[in-house]
């Protein structure tokens, strides 16, 4: 499996390429400059076959609608998190998501020939998403390497995002994890050095 990020916005919010076949390669988040997005899959010869989004926070999402119909592909979307995507973030408006599907967590997707297990992680947001693809976690803005999302937004849960913080490190050790900002790390190294994980 391939992975490639691609940051862009002055969030520098990660979106994630996943591939096994680059003729059916996902998208994981889709947030600012979607025509930066749409260039990168271009430059790489990868088509993408569906949109993945962990939560609804504008920095995800701005670009979401625009290159589903640009992908013609299907998006998919947390559930939960519909009340955020009102189509305006920090004074910049933006077609808000027509999700294909809506999710809770739990769902099994089976799609670019990957299999992809969808956890139900809220706290940062109500409806937070992170998908597993293997040893492969894309976090969204749940965990980050040194760092876990913030709890004092509109709508965010200390207590649900230590929860799910919870749910992750039982995932093991030898888990790679893909945040919404930042560099990669494992599961291993944030048990052992990420001070908002030593309890």
């Amino acid at each position: 499996m391939q992975i490639e990020a691609a940051v862009f916005g002055p969030y520098a919010t990660n979106c994630y390429f996943v591939w096994e076949d680059p003729g059916q390669a996902l998208l994981i988040d889709a947030g600012f400059l979607p025509g930066g997005i749409a260039r990168t899959a271009k430059e790489r010869s990868l088509e993408v076959c569906a949109i993945l989004i962990t939560h609804g926070h504008g920095d995800h999402i701005i670009g979401a609608e625009q290159l589903r119909k640009a992908f013609a592909c299907p998006l998919y979307y947390p559930e939960g998190d519909l009340p955020l995507a009102t189509g305006s973030f920090i004074g910049e408006s933006y077609e808000a998501p027509q999700p294909t599907k809506l999710l809770r967590g739990g769902e099994h997707l089976s799609l670019g020939g990957m299999e992809i297990d969808v956890l139900y992680v809220p706290g940062h947001s109500p409806g937070h998403i992170a998908y597993r693809i293997g040893d492969d976690l894309f976090s969204g803005d749940c965990l980050f390497r040194g760092g876990i999302g913030r709890f004092d937004l509109e709508g965010s849960d200390e207590v649900a995002l230590q929860r799910s913080l919870a749910q992750l490190v039982a995932l093991g050790d030898d888990v790679r994890v893909h945040p919404g900002h930042g560099p990669a790390t494992t599961i291993g190294r944030e048990r052992r050095e990420n001070p908002f994980l030593q309890v």
